[in-house]
Order: C-alpha cells, then structure tokens, then sequence
C-alpha cells in the first residue's frame, strides 16, 4: 500500500497507520463480544425457554396422573379385586415426574404365577409417556419393566387409551403371555 499524501501535500507517518490499524482492531474487538453477548443472551432466553416447557410437561404429566390414569388404575384394580385377586395402583405422590404403575397378581394359591405391572412413565427428554409391561416369571422372585409400545405425546393421553392399555395388559397376564 503506498503513502498518499494527505490535503497539505504530506505523506502519512508509519505511526499514524498504526493508530488506524489499532483502532479497526479496536473495532472488531468491540463488534466481536457484541456478537458474543448476543449469543449468550439468545442461549440463556433457550435455556429458559426449554426449563419452562420441561416444567409445563412435568406438571401437565402430574395432572394426567392424578386425573386421568390413576382413577383408570384405581378403577381396574376395584375391578380385579371384586373378582378376588389383588390389585394395586402404585404412585409416588410427592414426585410428579415418577412413574405411576398398576400392579396385578391373578395367580391362585396352586398352580400358574400369573402377575405383572403396567406402568406409564414420563420422559423428561422428549416430554412424552411411555408405557412398560412386565410380568413375574415362576422362576425368577424379580421381574424387569418392558418398555416397547413407543412415545405418546401427553396430548395424546386419555381416559380411552390408559383404560384400553391396561385390559389389554389384565388379558394378556391371564393368556400368558410374557412382556420381558
């Protein structure tokens, strides 16, 4: 780059292009944590975006559970229990986020182990359901939850579905039929 000279007919020192040069660094610098700023501040508005819709899901999945699938599992083992078996809604009230359970136990005193859970649980991850099967084999005192049926997104969970899953679940432990 050469020297122009400059209106009075004199040609710039090095000195003055080093005060230009550290300026427009200057300028970038500034621009640069601008943008820094910017960012953070755009992270920091995700980040409390995604804590709010995880607590709405969270609260959203509390409500189901207490007015949609544990009177559906209360309603199932009253069911199962007037025909003398046992039955059991299992929920863990002061976690909103646990997963609630309906726990069934058809075997007589001789003969088959008929028992197993159906359990719907909350995935704070992708904010769905999932429900997980499982039944008690003869051979083994414990038994390991099964979750295969997909995601359910909490809009999708109604008294229709919850009650359709768990006579599918009663049907299924009484032909015998193994989840694990």
């Amino acid at each position: 780059m050469k020297n122009r000279p400059l209106s009075d007919g004199h040609r710039p020192t090095q000195g003055f292009r080093i005060v230009e040069e550290a300026e427009m660094a200057y300028e970038r610098l500034e621009e640069a944590l601008r943008q820094l700023k910017t960012d953070r501040e755009r992270a920091e508005a995700t980040k409390q975006q995604q804590r709010k819709a995880a607590t709405e899901s969270r609260t959203q999945f509390a409500r189901l559970k207490s007015v949609v699938i544990g009177p559906v599992f209360n309603e199932v083992a009253v069911r199962l229990e007037a025909e003398g078996f046992f039955a059991e809604s299992v929920d863990d009230q002061n976690d909103p986020a646990s997963p609630i359970s309906l726990n069934v136990n058809l075997s007589e005193d001789e003969g088959l182990t008929l028992q197993g859970s159906i359990q719907v649980r909350f995935d704070p991850d992708k904010n769905t359901c999932e429900f997980g099967k499982s039944t008690m084999a003869e051979t083994s005192p414990t038994h390991q939850i099964v979750f295969n049926d997909g995601h359910h997104q909490l809009g999708e969970i109604n008294d229709q579905l919850i009650r359709e899953a768990a006579e599918q679940f009663v049907l299924d432990l009484i032909a015998g039929n193994n989840f694990n």
